[in-house]
């Protein structure tokens, strides 16, 4: 019967967690902070795993971790790379537009 209590407690401190998650989460969209996505990705996965080591063990969570953490690093790479590239597009729309540039492709 313990288990079952422990679970639900789990479970309920998983919910108040996503829950604190998602209000971060409007938070950045309404200032428009760029780039937020994989990090609240990771926030996520961090603290559900964290909170469900005290049912999984510790052990399990160190596993876990180093196994996302080594999932995380290629999409890492992918997301910032393609995020840095549309920022640069951007930036030199935005500097031919401040030089008066006429070319077609505008």
């Amino acid at each position: 019967m313990a288990e079952t209590w422990q679970a639900v407690g789990i479970v309920l401190g998983i919910l108040i967690f996503a829950t604190g998650v998602a209000v971060i989460t409007r938070i950045f969209s309404a200032h428009r902070i760029e780039g937020q996505t994989f990090s609240m990705v990771v926030l996520g996965v961090a603290g559900v795993v964290g909170i469900a080591g005290f049912r999984i063990g510790w052990d399990a969570v160190g596993f876990l971790t180093l196994c996302f953490s080594v999932s995380a690093i290629p999409m890492a790479i992918e997301y910032y790379s393609r995020f840095v590239a549309e920022q640069k597009k951007a930036n030199k729309a935005a500097e031919r537009m401040i030089n008066g540039d006429s070319s077609e492709d505008r």
